[in-house]
This record gives C-alpha cells, structure tokens and sequence, in this order.
C-alpha cells in the first residue's frame, strides 16, 4: 500500500512537471514565433524608439516643471528655491490645521538652502531652530519654524550632486480665516 502511494504521488508530480514544462514550451514557441517578423522588418527600427519613449516622459516631466521651476504651487506662501523643480504638491488637513508639502529637487549646497529658508521664516515672524545631520545615504538638514498659528519646516537631503527638499507649511484655521472667508 506504501509503495502504490509513492507511485501515485511521483505519477502526479511526473504530470504536473510535465504540464508546466509544457506550457513553458508553448509561450516560448509563442515568443520565439512573434519576434522574426518583427525583427527581420523593424528589429532597428522598433530598438531607438523603445529607449526613446522611456526617456521621452522623463525629459517631459521636468520640461513641465521648468516652466513653473520657481514658482510656488498656489497657496504656498514660500518662494521656491532658484534653480529647483517641483515635483510634488500634497494639501493637508488636520484638526484645526490646513496646510501643503512641497518636494523639489535640483542641485545646491544644504547650508544655502537652509540659510535662504531661514531668511524666510524669520521675515514672517517665526521662531527658528536647525539641525543638521549625517546619515547612511547623505547629509541631511532640518530648519523648523514656528509662531502660534504656523508651523513650517524644511528636510533637505543632499545625494551625490542632487539635492531633495521637502517644503512643509500649515496654519492653524480659526476665528480669522473665517472672517476673511465671509467678507
């Protein structure tokens, strides 16, 4: 009884083997079928344009984006650093706070960055505290701003010669953003 076990079960691996090995062979028939027409008339032809709609949406992308290189998103009350891109806008809600993330990206020293966003928060009365840190892929700078009704903040991260900011800024909505709002 042991052994007509064993034979049944080695007889149902035997076939399932046999039925995925054969299916292999079919899709690599299939493949091998499709590509001689295609690569004896458009081999060359269908080469360039494969890398060149892969790198065509990448030099798009930041075309875009060049256009609004330093301008903010709308509603961001901080300038964009010259010469960075955006590359994401994500609008926040949390209690009574509303605010926006900004990341852009281009290529500049973290203390730059750092001191012009400094400059920024101080113009708009906000108290300022920095760290900056060494980490396993970089160097990373934080600059936080804070008053009573905003709380604003940049990371920036420097990676070989591209620099990663993340711009954050939200305000607290109350009494006065409803009394602007109904006038």
């Amino acid at each position: 009884m042991r052994n007509l076990k064993r034979r049944f079960g080695l007889l149902c691996v035997a076939a399932l083997l046999s039925a995925v090995l054969a299916g292999c062979a079919k899709q690599e028939q299939e493949t091998a079928a499709t590509p001689p027409p295609d690569s004896g008339t458009a081999l060359q032809p269908t080469q360039p344009p494969i890398p060149a709609p892969q790198s065509e949406p990448a030099e798009k992308e930041p075309a875009q984006n060049a256009s609004t290189e330093t301008k903010p998103p709308e509603g961001f009350p901080l300038p964009i650093y010259a010469g960075f891109q955006v590359k994401n806008t994500l609008r926040t809600q949390a209690g009574d706070f509303r605010g926006m993330q900004v990341e852009i990206v281009g290529d500049a020293p973290l203390n730059a960055i750092a001191e012009f966003y400094e400059a920024e928060f101080n113009k708009r009365g906000l108290k300022v505290s920095k760290m900056t840190q060494k980490t396993g892929t970089g160097d990373e700078t934080l600059v936080l701003g804070q008053s009573e009704t905003v709380t604003a903040g940049i990371a920036a991260m420097k990676e070989g010669n591209q620099t990663r900011v993340m711009l954050s800024w939200s305000e607290k909505t109350g009494k006065e953003s409803n009394s602007r709002s109904s006038q």
